[in-house]
């Protein structure tokens, strides 16, 4: 007598779903390995956050109607936190007399910051905004905390005021909401799935990032070149600059990035080319070695780069790729952008044996 061998139909059922979902988990594991993980790092106020919402404007879906107007309470609330701000300071530093506009001064200091812009508060910014009182106090803002990319919207104030008025590309890019934990999005990009990956800049934010990115496929690190004179929003005796050459090198060192591509963005070209021209970059106690040529923009570019550079303590042995970037440009972003992917899917190709 023998046993018979043959399988019920539930087993053979069975076996046929077992097979189904190992194929399936073998696929997600080679879509997982074969997508590329960017994660953007930065001290506060460097432009990460900008350069994440370009790769939508690049890459993703346009913004709808209905998603321009989402970001209207938060371009009111730049405006009007950064007008009040102005307001605030020029009684610190005495120099309300100075201010022409008496009236749009008493309106503005009344407002709520979570406020809307009408057409009555624009023309009281609009008069704020160049009155020569304000800008005296606009001159000395390294020794206070304001978003300096707000000039933009204080020149388009004329626009932001109306009724109708719904924000563009640029007005989304210019807005600023501080990071806080970890925002991901998803593109495909010449047939190849990007992820990218922000996390929060602020010193209280950063614990949060190392544990989280083991092996991604590439750091971009963002710096803002124009920070050399002015100091953290959480520290007001620390130096921006320098707090963001700390923290690039111990990214850049750490041994959890070891395998991952480094890529440095010097942000903020269009600032940093107005400043150097008014502010010396060796007046500055952390940068008192400078030599180069005074309001020199390229000299100045190239020693700040310097600067990161050191800060690699591999050596040759780890190349750093850098790009000067602007990251409110949509075309500088684009063509930045595209030299670092052919960057990144090389140094992927490399790292995963498929070249030399």
């Amino acid at each position: 007598m023998g046993c018979s061998s043959s399988m019920s139909q539930e087993d053979i059922d069975k076996k046929k779903k077992n097979k189904e979902l190992e194929n399936q988990m073998a696929a997600q594991a080679r879509q997982e390995a074969e997508k590329i993980k960017l994660l953007l790092l930065g001290a506060g106020e460097s432009g990460k956050s900008t350069i994440f919402k370009q790769m939508k404007v690049i890459y993703g879906d346009q913004y709808t109607d209905a998603e321009r107007k989402q970001h209207l309470p938060t371009i009111y609330s730049n405006v009007l936190q950064a007008i009040k701000v102005l307001c605030e300071q020029a009684a610190v530093f005495n120099l309300v007399s100075q201010i022409r506009a008496k009236e749009a001064f008493d309106m503005v200091r009344s407002l709520d910051e979570n406020d809307s812009i009408n057409v009555a508060i624009g023309d009281a910014i609009k008069a704020l905004w160049n009155d020569p009182g304000i800008q005296a106090v606009w001159d000395r803002r390294a020794e206070f905390q304001v978003i300096e990319s707000v000039k933009y919207y204080f020149n388009r104030i004329d626009i932001i005021k109306m009724p109708d008025y719904l924000p563009d590309k640029d007005d989304i890019l210019y807005s600023r909401v501080r990071t806080s934990g970890i925002v991901t999005e998803r593109y495909v990009i010449d047939n190849t799935v990007f992820e990218m990956y922000d996390v929060g800049g602020q010193r209280n934010e950063r614990k949060k990032w190392i544990h989280c990115f083991e092996g991604v496929t590439a750091v971009i690190f963002v710096a803002a070149l124009s920070e050399y004179d002015q100091k953290l929003f959480e520290d007001a005796s620390t130096n921006r600059m320098v707090e963001a050459l700390d923290l690039f090198e111990e990214i850049c060192n750490n041994t959890y990035f070891v395998r991952s591509s480094m890529i440095l963005f010097l942000n903020k070209r269009d600032l940093f080319s107005e400043k150097i021209k008014v502010k010396n970059i060796r007046d500055y106690p952390s940068f008192s070695d400078y030599s180069g040529p005074d309001g020199d923009y390229e000299a100045g570019v190239q020693y700040f780069l310097e600067k990161f550079l050191d800060r690699n303590k591999a050596g040759t042995d780890r190349q750093i790729y850098h790009h000067v970037t602007c990251a409110t440009d949509t075309r500088n972003v684009r063509v930045v952008f595209d030299a670092c992917k052919d960057i990144i899917l090389r140094e992927n190709l490399k790292n995963s044996g498929f070249m030399d």
